[in-house]
C-alpha cells in the first residue's frame, strides 16, 4: 500500500486511478488534518464485499470453513456435472 498526501493524489489522480484499477495497487491517502483514505478498485472493493457477507453468517462461515478443511487434507469427491 503505498502512502500520499492528498495534494499529490488530486496533483496525479487519473495515474493513480490506472495505477488501483490495473496493478492492484492501493493507496493511502492523507490529508493535512491527518484524515486518511484508501483508495482500492471496484473490483477488490466488490471482492471483499462479497467475503464479509459469505462470512457474516456463522451457519455459511462453518460450511466454508469445513470445505476448506476438506480441500487441504484431500478430503473430497470429484464429481462431474453434465450440462
Amino acid at each position: 500500500m503505498q502512502s500520499i498526501l492528498y495534494s499529490q493524489a488530486r496533483n496525479n489522480l487519473r495515474s493513480i486511478i490506472n495505477n488501483v484499477c490495473n496493478d492492484v495497487e492501493e493507496y493511502m491517502i492523507t490529508t493535512k488534518d491527518n484524515n486518511v483514505a484508501v483508495l482500492i478498485s471496484h473490483d477488490e472493493y466488490s471482492a471483499m464485499k462479497e467475503t464479509m457477507y459469505l462470512l457474516s453468517s456463522k451457519k455459511n462461515r462453518d460450511r466454508l470453513l469445513d470445505a476448506v478443511d476438506q480441500i487441504d487434507t484431500l478430503q473430497f469427491s470429484k464429481k462431474t456435472i453434465d450440462l
